[in-house]
C-alpha cells in the first residue's frame, strides 16, 4: 500500500485485521505511530486497532511476483511514486529476480481525479484503475476515521493497460477487499466512473477554501453546470450514481463516529495538516485544462484552483482571500455571478481521457 493517509490508511487496517498480508509505505509521524502503537481505525459500527508491517521506502520491501502494489497516494505525490517503484525488482519465490514491478506486478491506483490513469502506463504495464467512495478522515498519526456503513466503502475498479484487460488478478484482488469489509465492483469502463467522480469531487475545493460545515450546495451545483459544458465540448461520456446502479447504495450510507465532529474533504485535510500541498489542480484543474483544449469556459474551477494553490501555499493573494468562512463564501458567490452561465459548448472535440 503505497501511501497510508485516510484511503491507504483505511484500507491497510482493514487488510490486517481481516487477516490479509499488507506493506504499509508510510513516512514521518504517521510511520512511526503505526509502528509504535498500531493503526486504530474508526467507523460507525467498531474501532479497531490493526499493526500492519510499515516500510518508508521502496528499498525496504522485498517484492515477490505473488504481491500487488496499490497507489493511495494524492494525484500531485503519484508522479514521484511512480518513478520510485517502477524499476524495484521482483522475485519469484528461489529469490532469483525476474523483472520489476513495472514490469511484473499489478498496479492499482486509489486515488482522485483522471490523470493518474493516464501517466500510470509510462511505467507499468499491468494497470487498473479505481473511483473511490470512502469519506474519510486522517489528521492525528497512526488513526484513521470513515464514515461510512455497514460496509466501509466502496469501489469500482476497472482495466486501464491492454494486459490488464486480459488479466484475472482483479478476482483474488476482489475477494481480499470484500472480506476486509468494503464492497468491491469490477468493472470494463472504469473511464466513464472516473468522469462521473470527478462531478462530485469538484466540491473538494469549496470545502477546502471554504471548512466543514459550510453550505456548498449552490457553489458546487454551479461548478458541476460548467464541468458539464466542458464535458460536452470535449465529447466525454459517464456514469452517474455508479452506486445506486451496481445495486450497492444500501451498503455505502454515512454514519456518525462517536467522539469525531464533521469533517472536511481529502483537500481540506491537505490544508489542516500543513502539507504544503493540495490535488485540486487535478480535480477543478482538470475541468481548466480540458476547457483550456477546447476553446470552453471554465472560470469558477479556474478560480477556485487558484485559491487552492494560494491557501496551501499560505498565501491570501494579497487579500484577496478574506480570512472568515462567510467572507470567502460571499467573494466566491458574488465572483461566480460576475461569470457567465454556461451555454453551449464548441463542437465537441475528441480529448484523450
Amino acid at each position: 500500500m503505497i501511501g497510508a493517509g485516510a484511503i491507504g490508511g483505511a484500507i491497510g487496517a482493514a487488510f490486517a485485521d481481516s487477516g490479509t498480508e499488507v506493506v504499509l509505505v508510510a513516512r514521518g509521524d504517521n510511520a512511526r505511530a503505526i509502528e509504535s502503537t498500531g493503526l486504530r481505525l474508526r467507523s460507525p459500527d467498531r474501532t479497531i486497532t490493526a499493526h500492519p508491517t510499515v516500510v518508508r521506502k521502496p528499498g525496504e520491501v522485498v517484492l515477490g511476483t505473488h504481491d500487488v502494489l496499490i497507489l493511495a497516494t494524492k494525484t500531485h505525490q503519484a508522479l514521484s511514486a511512480l518513478r520510485d517503484w517502477t524499476d524495484e525488482p521482483v522475485h519469484d519465490t528461489a529469490g532469483a529476480v525476474v523483472g520489476t514491478a513495472g514490469e511484473r506486478l499489478p498496479l492499482l491506483l486509489f486515488l482522485n481525479g483522471v490523470e493518474a490513469a493516464r501517466i500510470a502506463p509510462r511505467w507499468f504495464a499491468r494497470v487498473w484503475s479505481t473511483t473511490i467512495w470512502l469519506p474519510a478522515l486522517h489528521t492525528e498519526p497512526g488513526e484513521v476515521v470513515v464514515r461510512m456503513h455497514p460496509a466501509l466503502g466502496g469501489f469500482f475498479t476497472g482495466p486501464v493497460t491492454a494486459a490488464a484487460r486480459t488479466d484475472s488478478v482483479l478476482d483474488e484482488v476482489a475477494a481480499d477487499f470484500r472480506g476486509a469489509g468494503f464492497e468491491f465492483v469490477p468493472v470494463e469502463d472504469i473511464a466513464e466512473h472516473a468522469w462521473a467522480k470527478l462531478l462530485s469531487n469538484l466540491a473538494n475545493g469549496l470545502d477546502a477554501i471554504l471548512g466543514p460545515g459550510a453550505d456548498l450546495t449552490e457553489l458546487a451545483r454551479e461548478m458541476r453546470t460548467e464541468a458539464k459544458a466542458v464535458y460536452r465540448a470535449a465529447g466525454i461520456e459517464y456514469l452517474s450514481n455508479g452506486p445506486a446502479r451496481y445495486g450497492i447504495a444500501d451498503r455505502l450510507q454515512m454514519g456518525e463516529v462517536p467522539g469525531v465532529e464533521e469533517f472536511g474533504s481529502s483537500s481540506w485535510q491537505s490544508l489542516a495538516r500543513g502539507t504544503g500541498s493540495i490535488e485540486t489542480d487535478y480535480l477543478t484543474g482538470e475541468i481548466v485544462r480540458l476547457a483550456h483544449a477546447t476553446g470552453a469556459a471554465a472560470e469558477r474551477c479556474a478560480l477556485v484552483s487558484r485559491w487552492c494553490r494560494a491557501l496551501a501555499a499560505g498565501s491570501d493573494l494579497g487579500g484577496e482571500i478574506p480570512a472568515g468562512q462567510a467572507e470567502r463564501k460571499a467573494a466566491l458567490e458574488a465572483a461566480f455571478a460576475r461569470f457567465p452561465d454556461a451555454g453551449e459548448p464548441p463542437t465537441p472535440s475528441r480529448i484523450a481521457p
